[in-house]
């Protein structure tokens, strides 16, 4: 089971069908085939026209980017956006730089994409087995948003700019399937990866179930080849949404329901997890915190009890797609939304930021953009209390990750920067089997595991944290780790949970991590730790929330990520 995301709307995809979907009806099916037979011819050439982009340069929709440039101009704060525009005016606007937007499809004809999309690359269809792209259905458009966020064309003078307005997209059309399978996600994942830079993934486990969803091992797969073996060595980058499934009551009432770390996708060693937050500079109600975030970025917000102002980018051409023209307070014109949001929007501004950085370094690795990205990050809501120091001094918020993305900031740290040389080291800890029972309704004391850990790895970059038990309640769950230099993580606290299942409330006694996942063993993931000697003693604290249901931590093991 998958989802497609659009904005902050979620539809469930299962095998039973998209029944209301329309296929597009092509009116110029010539047009179309032409169009791919002279993108097919072009692969040969395996380079991309040079762009150049001047920030001076008009497109009539760019003041409603807030996103790229904040001055205030929506009743936004001024100077809370991605601080592109320096970058730009140094020159640099993702030239050469191939990002994949992997998503429900990708309009390659729309009037602002069209320059952008890439000919070295062939873009993958998994809903009719093509190289085209293109949405299949009238009401898809997410993927071509999504594309717009990171690599609309700029000063046109018309419509957008992306953030990487000379990047070229190639889109990989996975979410108009009914039914996604493990070979789909390894497909989507790996297509074109000895050319892809960036891999773009505005999706991700269904929202508001507060349920645990591991990933599968042909999907790790997939990452595992293209952080390795993707652009010549050098690795494909990954960023993924976070998720927008955090809050299932209103702005003003917030219910907790999901954490980022419940996706097992985003919460992988080989991707970015990226939250969102708005034009205020502070999380979005819906954004999913979590011990896994490595970022922020821009997207509709809200303040104390209503939603902000959205995202404009591109949408599916003429009466497809989101837009029906004007209706909703949307743009008249339907070529473009103004109304783009949830994590989906703020991961391709993430994404698009990444490309600047690469168009001007193109030989810094995937592990390199990775914590440049980290240690340049603007510290965002700083008077926000969960923000502390880990001993690498790097600034974390489960919130926020790291902080906010900084164009800016990347760009300064780079200079500096000297590329990772060490290699990648894996190192997976011997199990920990204590059978501690967790004492029921108490979030005082809590079941401790004390884990020594002896490693050759002195720097973390990533840690999985593989935790077994047999408790009949995980919702009423809150685990902490604690490293050996002191940094607490939070895995899970207590939420709100639904059972996707039957769609109803879950079941005390009957909701353990096995009924989730059929495993009683489910990973989590630690961006938190990163540059922190994994060495020493660790401690795992479990506490139970709730009275009646009862279990015991049966083993804990750690795999450490590293150099």
């Amino acid at each position: 089971m998958k989802f497609l995301q659009l904005g902050l709307i979620t539809i469930i995809i299962t095998s039973l069908g998209l029944g209301n979907c329309n296929p597009i009806k092509k009116s110029d099916p010539f047009s179309d085939n032409l169009l791919l037979l002279l993108l097919l011819n072009s692969f040969a050439t395996a380079r991309e026209l040079d762009c150049t982009f001047s920030s001076s340069g008009t497109d009539s929709l760019y003041d409603d980017q807030w996103h790229l440039q904040n001055y205030g101009q929506l009743g936004g704060t001024t100077g809370e956006d991605a601080r592109v525009k320096p970058v730009w005016d140094q020159g640099y606007s993702g030239n050469q730089v191939i990002v994949s937007v992997v998503d429900d499809g990708l309009d390659i004809r729309h009037e602002d994409l069209a320059a952008n999309i890439s000919i070295s690359t062939r873009g993958l269809n998994l809903f009719n087995n093509t190289f085209n792209p293109s949405h299949s259905y009238t009401n898809s458009f997410h993927g071509s948003a999504v594309g717009g966020v990171i690599g609309a064309t700029g000063g046109n003078g018309m419509g957008v700019r992306g953030a990487a307005p000379c990047s070229k997209l190639v889109g990989v059309n996975i979410l108009e399937k009914s039914t996604i399978f493990t070979s789909d996600e390894y497909r989507a994942m790996v297509n074109e990866s000895g050319r892809v830079f960036i891999s773009n993934n505005s999706w991700g486990s269904p929202d508001l179930y507060g349920w645990l969803w591991p990933s599968s091992s042909l999907w790790q797969q997939g990452i595992n080849e293209g952080v390795s073996l993707g652009r010549g060595g050098k690795g494909t980058v990954y960023f993924w949404a976070a998720g927008n499934g955090a809050n299932g009551g209103t702005v003003a009432s917030p219910t907790l329901v999901d954490n980022a770390n419940f996706d097992g996708q985003a919460n992988y060693y080989g991707v970015m997890a990226i939250g969102g937050i708005g034009q205020n500079g502070m999380k979005a109600s819906y954004s999913e915190s979590g011990a896994n975030l490595w970022v922020v970025a821009h997207t509709q917000g809200n303040n104390a009890s209503a939603y902000t102002t959205a995202i404009s980018t591109t949408d599916a051409s003429g009466g497809f797609g989101f837009n029906a023209g004007g209706t909703g307070g949307d743009y008249v014109f339907s070529n473009y939304t103004r109304r783009f949001n949830g994590t989906s929007s703020a991961t391709p501004l993430a994404a698009g930021v990444a490309a600047l950085l690469l168009s001007k370094y193109p030989e810094f690795t995937w592990r390199d953009v990775r914590e440049l990205i980290a240690y340049s990050a603007r510290q965002n809501d700083a008077p926000d209390t969960d923000w502390t120091t880990n001993a690498a001094g790097l600034k974390i918020n489960h919130k926020y990750g790291f902080g906010a993305i900084d164009a800016e900031q990347l760009f300064v740290r780079a200079i500096t920067w000297t590329p990772i040389s060490a290699s990648f080291k894996t190192e997976t800890m011997n199990t920990v089997s204590p059978g501690t029972s967790i004492p029921d309704n108490d979030l005082v004391t809590g079941a401790n595991v004390s884990y020594p850990v002896t490693s050759s790895i002195t720097y973390v970059e990533f840690v999985d944290v593989e935790f077994t038990s047999n408790h009949t309640y995980f919702p009423e769950l809150r685990i902490t780790v604690t490293s050996p230099s002191g940094t607490v993580s939070v895995l899970t606290e207590l939420h709100a949970c639904r059972n996707p299942l039957n769609n109803s409330g879950c079941t005390s006694g009957n909701t353990s991590i096995a009924t989730m996942t059929g495993s009683s063993t489910y990973r989590f993931g630690l961006t938190r730790l990163l540059g922190e000697n994994p060495n020493g003693s660790w401690n795992i604290r479990v506490y139970d929330g709730g009275a009646g249901d009862t279990g015991s931590i049966q083993s804990i093991r750690l795999r450490i990520y590293g150099r």
